[in-house]
């Protein structure tokens, strides 16, 4: 496997004359100790390949100001024709909510919003509409179920999604509510549909011209866009796989293409982009660049339902349904303003992670060492037999 190098410089301090031999040897010692942890990650990342777990995978991995450091491995594709560089374009699934969100974070600090408008604003027959707020849809306390809960309507177009006016199809749904708005916490990508569409009526853009022209170009994230229909492509996209496994006993396996497209998961999975882009994103964010830094704490900061509970503490599980168990390395798993929240080997992150067949990607940031991670595959699942290990070496980053 060839290596593909961005950079490698780590420096994590600025180290100017007057700094005394002993805060020099400190500052040495921590960019020793945090080089070798970059190292023992970057390995663990290369053995996803050729353990045959992703037909491909790039990552990046950025602590404090340092220059990041970006790695890449394996083809886009299974002919081996072109490998992955640091350029290769990856679908993200849902990290596309984060996005989604800072879009939102955006249009509230310019007052064109409020956290706390009711969508009965944007669509006047939503059921519960008068009741639920932007807060809820960003935060999964809506209410409104996934598609395949609520039960679409018959004779819908396939594309309903990235057609005009999508809400008029969710709301249509068998099911519209699971709860009452605000009191429980469930997953909804039917929540950032119609953000998606909230964007395009307060901002008077497509989701997709919206996103491109104020965050990702704006904010050096230049090589990423939300995936569009027909949209041409380039050398530089994957393709998406999925694996079979051929023979149990001797772990034999084989990969096979999955057909599924991006373009209609839109502002709730739609993203096309890369490590090095979403480490310049995820930096200028922290750095109070894209949004103030009131916004962006309530953004990163756990959700409450109406009850001032946090989230984490009221999910919703329907009848016969038990609380899952959380690893004993994982606690208070829960959701901000379009980030998951959790507290990992006693360390708080900021994250996000994206799964669509053919795709895998997560996107950490661990504020106590100012760390940030991406990783990004083109295989069902790829990166999890090592994601545990990697993200207990990240969460070591900073520590004496």
């Amino acid at each position: 496997m060839k290596k593909r190098w961005f950079i490698y410089l780590l420096t994590f301090f600025l180290i100017n004359c007057k700094e005394s031999p002993k805060e020099q040897n400190e500052t040495s010692s921590f960019e020793l100790k945090t080089t070798e942890q970059i190292r023992q990650i970057d390995s663990l990342i290369q053995l996803l390949v050729s353990q045959k777990h992703t037909v491909g995978v790039s990552f990046g991995i950025q602590v404090n100001d340092s220059q990041p450091f970006v790695a890449s491995y394996g083809t886009t594709d299974i002919q081996g024709n072109t490998e992955v560089s640091i350029n290769t374009i990856f679908s993200l699934a849902s990290i596309t909510k984060p996005i989604t969100a800072l879009g939102i974070g955006m249009l509230v600090q310019e007052n064109k919003l409020s956290f706390n408008n009711t969508i009965d604003t944007y669509f006047p027959d939503f059921p519960n509409g008068h009741k639920i707020t932007i807060y809820q849809l960003l935060s999964h306390t809506s209410g409104i179920p996934e598609t395949w809960i609520g039960g679409l309507p018959e004779n819908i177009s396939s594309d309903w999604t990235i057609e005009p006016n999508p809400h008029l199809v969710l709301q249509e749904m068998k099911t519209t509510s699971m709860f009452e708005p605000g009191t429980k916490y469930s997953y909804s990508n039917s929540g950032y549909l119609l953000l998606g569409e909230i964007i395009e009526q307060v901002s008077g853009q497509s989701y997709q011209d919206f996103i491109k022209e104020n965050l990702l170009e704006k904010y050096g994230a230049s090589q990423s866009f939300i995936d569009e229909k027909d949209m041409e492509r380039t050398h530089l996209w994957t393709k998406g796989y999925g694996i079979e496994i051929k023979d149990s006993i001797t772990n034999q396996k084989s990969f096979f293409q999955q057909d599924f497209e991006a373009f209609s998961l839109k502002s709730f999975g739609g993203l096309k982009s890369n490590p090095t882009d979403l480490l310049q994103l995820t930096n200028t964010l922290f750095k109070g660049k894209i949004v103030r830094e009131s916004i962006r704490n309530e953004m990163t900061s756990y959700a409450k339902t109406s009850n001032g509970n946090y989230v984490y503490s009221e999910l919703y599980l329907p009848p016969g349904f038990e609380q899952p168990k959380l690893p004993d390395y994982l606690e208070k798993n829960g959701y901000g303003l379009g980030f998951s929240l959790m507290n990992m080997y006693n360390v708080p992150v900021i994250w996000h992670s994206g799964g669509m067949p053919g795709y895998n990607a997560v996107l950490a940031h661990f504020p106590n060492s100012n760390t940030t991670i991406v990783m990004c595959s083109n295989t069902d699942n790829g990166l999890i037999p090592e994601y545990e290990s990697i993200m207990k070496i990240c969460s070591e980053i900073g520590e004496k």
